[in-house]
């Protein structure tokens, strides 16, 4: 289970600057399907009829802030293009240096245990997962035959740390001028997308408990996020 922490309004405009906003709204609405479909259950898990109006209060903000803002949207898709780049080689580098480090952990329990813990899961653990990753990649150099390219694996890390700190870093803000008139939309783009996502961590839950009879990848996103390529089957009701 991820740990719990709580989000301050930077963290949640760090986090809505890397969706574009009319992805959130695509997603809000299939979330607002799934939540008044299986609302009994999802009140068992502490979304109920109160959350979800709060929820659906924010997707009326959203959707106004939406219509009213076009200019400021359009200035903030021009800035998806490089993060989703920056995020796509991330990932890259993340695969293949725990590919490699895989091998090493076969026979060493100490690379296994530190490898198991530095792999992310979302994008936003990218950044540390990178420095980690480097960490393990550094102190294990030793056990890799020549012909890999550790030194490479490394270089690259390093500038993947600088060109991540872009989007997660706490200078993000100040290098972004010309899109700090998203900050509303990119707060509340964060603040839907947290719920949403807690939602959907919520209903795979609830799937593997058997409360709801639905496939797992009915809760995963299916419009932001590295999952939004993949198309989820469409939920049927349950009698």
């Amino acid at each position: 289970m991820k740990t719990k922490k709580s989000y301050t309004p930077y963290d949640k405009r760090m986090i809505g600057r890397r969706y574009a906003s009319s992805d959130i709204q695509r997603q809000i609405q299939d979330i607002q399907m799934l939540w008044r479909m299986f609302l009994s259950t999802f009140t068992k898990y502490g979304m109920g009829p109160d959350e979800l109006a709060e929820f659906e209060t924010g997707a009326a903000d959203h959707k106004s802030l939406l219509s009213g803002r076009p200019e400021a949207l359009a200035a903030k898709s021009l800035t998806l293009e490089e993060r989703n780049q920056i995020l796509h080689d991330a990932w890259v580098w993340v695969s293949m240096v725990s590919a490699a480090l895989s091998v090493i952990a076969r026979k060493d329990a100490d690379c296994a245990t530190k490898l198991n813990a530095a792999l992310p899961v979302d994008d936003d653990d990218l950044l540390w997962s990178v420095d980690t990753l480097m960490t393990l990649l550094t102190a294990k150099a030793g056990a890799f035959s020549p012909a890999i390219p550790v030194s490479d694996h490394l270089g690259a890390g390093t500038a993947l740390r600088d060109r991540l700190s872009t989007i997660f870093g706490r200078t993000t803000e100040a290098k972004m001028a010309p899109v700090q008139d998203t900050a509303e939309i990119d707060e509340l783009d964060g603040h839907l997308y947290i719920i949403m996502r807690d939602f959907n961590e919520a209903g795979r839950a609830a799937v593997r408990a058997g409360l709801i009879d639905q496939p797992l990848s009915t809760f995963r996103f299916t419009h932001i996020g590295p999952a939004a390529r993949r198309t989820a089957p469409a939920p049927t009701p349950q009698v």
